[in-house]
């Protein structure tokens, strides 16, 4: 239960910063979509989450969930608004952030968040 109770405050209390002039936003959103938060699926990929917490903050991730839908579906949208990756699985932070480390937008990210070397 303690997971369901993330998730909702989590994705109610961000909003997505919408690119505006052809920017890049500010978020990359995580759209977590299901029946509803006693679904299956949904439960387990809001377990997984939680303890990723740290991760999804140094990755600018927002986290939106959507309940009322048929089937469970998780959305990756990229910073540039385009969508990287769509599963109908709960899917592992480890794979998640596999995925975006190794996006040219994120290293980018990277190489400016390090101190610079003497």
């Amino acid at each position: 239960m303690r997971a369901f109770f993330f998730l909702v405050i989590f994705a109610t209390g961000l909003a997505p910063s919408p690119a505006q002039d052809g920017a890049p936003a500010e978020t990359r959103r995580l759209v977590i979509s299901a029946p509803g938060p006693e679904h299956p699926a949904y439960r387990e990929q809001a377990a997984v989450l939680l303890p990723a917490w740290r991760g999804l903050l140094e990755r600018d991730f927002v986290i939106e969930t959507r309940f009322g839908p048929a089937a469970f579906s998780v959305v990756l949208i990229g910073k540039d608004g385009g969508e990287k990756l769509r599963q109908t699985t709960p899917l592992a932070p480890a794979d998640l952030f596999a995925l975006v480390d190794a996006m040219p937008m994120r290293q980018a990210e990277i190489r400016e968040r390090q101190p610079a070397r003497k």
